[in-house]
């Protein structure tokens, strides 16, 4: 009975914890365990809920205290940060503990890191999933179902990110690790499963559909998205970033030009100067999450183009939150008995996994074009 199943969530109280936590006590019947530094705060958040959970102090950096944690669990989500700090420490404690493991974080780093256990997660009949947010997580996700459900073979893709809504100073850290580490390729799309550099590196403009409207676009390709183009055989694969304006562009090229993440004080520097940019808010329009998605190939034998479009009515944390803890969900409820560790678009049921939020207010919506 999935009564008697434990979900661990680590980073309960932050931006994508909190969304998270709300999920799983609204959408399934598991029992919750919260851990964090401030078990008072965590009841104020979250009252009333001690028929389903319980609350245990918790410092990620105390190996007893993480692994009394973990050993509580049959699966931890972890949703705190920054996971350039924290690495593999709460991933090594379900090792020991021989639980599942979901890390809402996309650092590719990470799952290098994670990837030399696989072997031995699938010795011990365990499944770990990194990389479990908006993006990247969804952004691969719904790649996939689109390759799964609306094709039999996709020759050209383009799929562009939009949305509103801030970073915390533990996600706009991450960032700028990112950036320092090379966690990504600008100016890259995906030719037939290997990342090709364009010529033209000017910025386009797109328009996409309310309420994001006219974009600046960005072109990027990260390991993720890479894998899923290569799996599903596409010729050639495009992901855009796009901003409302160039500022938040030239924010990041700075940052990247001038290496402004050399030290500790430049890294928070930095991230400070991420956060408060995202915060801003474009007037006139309220927070959403956006994947829009151009499509040619083929399906029954017949060549199509189609026209996709994903639309969350609330910004990318809330959805990073909500992903994740569909994410935990379908691990507990794996069928397939996959084992191993994976990006989230490998190690779930893709079908499974937009059906749930479709249900939970995920709006999706696509048509044919000329």
């Amino acid at each position: 009975m999935t009564e008697n199943k434990t979900i661990g969530i680590l980073g309960a109280t932050g931006n994508l914890g909190r969304p998270a936590v709300r999920t799983i006590l609204d959408t399934t019947d598991y029992h919750v365990l919260l851990g964090g530094r401030d078990q008072s705060k965590l009841q104020r958040l979250f009252p009333h809920m001690e028929s389903r959970g319980d609350y245990i102090d918790v410092d990620i950096y105390n190996v007893e205290q993480l692994h009394n944690f973990c050993r509580r669990c049959d699966i931890v989500l972890n949703c705190a940060g920054p996971s350039n700090h924290i690495g593999d420490m709460v991933a090594s404690a379900c090792m020991e503990q021989r639980i599942h493991y979901v890390d809402a974080s996309g650092d590719v780093h990470l799952y290098n890191q994670l990837q030399k256990r696989h072997e031995e997660l699938q010795d011990k009949q365990m499944l770990w999933v990194i990389g479990v947010g908006a993006y990247p997580g969804l952004s691969e996700i719904w790649t996939a179902y689109i390759a799964e459900t609306l094709f039999d073979k996709i020759d050209h893709l383009e799929v562009f990110l939009a949305g509103q809504g801030g970073f915390s100073l533990n996600a706009a850290y991450d960032i700028v690790c990112s950036i320092e580490m090379g966690g990504a390729l600008g100016m890259n799309y995906c030719q037939n499963g290997e990342a090709q550099k364009i010529q033209d590196s000017s910025y386009q403009h797109y328009t996409l559909p309310p309420p994001a409207g006219e974009r600046k676009t960005y072109l990027i390709l990260n390991e993720e998205f890479r894998r899923i183009a290569k799996h599903y055989d596409m010729k050639k694969a495009y992901f855009y970033n796009t901003y409302p304006d160039q500022s938040v562009l030239h924010t990041f090229m700075i940052i990247k030009a001038m290496e402004e993440y050399k030290t500790e004080e430049q890294k928070k520097k930095s991230a400070k100067i991420l956060s408060e940019q995202f915060t801003r808010k474009q007037q006139g329009t309220d927070d959403y999450t956006m994947f829009h998605s151009f499509a040619t190939g083929s399906k029954n034998g017949q060549t199509i183009k189609l026209q996709a479009n994903l639309l969350y009515h609330d910004n990318w944390n809330l959805l990073s939150g909500i992903v994740a803890a569909n994410v935990a969900r379908l691990v507990l409820e794996d069928d397939r008995k996959v084992r191993g560790c994976f990006f989230a678009a490998e190690g779930i049921h893709v079908s499974k996994m937009m059906n749930l939020l479709f249900e939970q207010g995920i709006v999706f919506a696509h048509k044919h074009f000329d």
